[in-house]
């Protein structure tokens, strides 16, 4: 693996914020913190990209609301 994409936003059918987390090969756990979201509720998918640029399809989309 070569990085993780993190995709959110508050409309879970348009994600429209995005934040890669490179240099991942090799772990057996990942987090990110996503900061400064305001109210609301939150969607989150995550994909994987291997170190010949594949990608992964995205994750079910998951929630949080803050």
């Amino acid at each position: 693996m070569e990085r993780y994409v993190i995709r959110y936003g508050t409309d879970r059918n348009n994600l429209d914020k995005q934040v890669q987390v490179d240099n991942v090969g090799g772990l057996e756990t990942m987090s990110y913190d996503v900061e400064n979201l305001s109210a609301g509720t939150w969607y989150f998918t995550i994909q994987v990209e291997d170190v010949d640029g594949l990608m992964s399809a995205p994750s079910a989309p998951v929630s949080k609301t803050i």
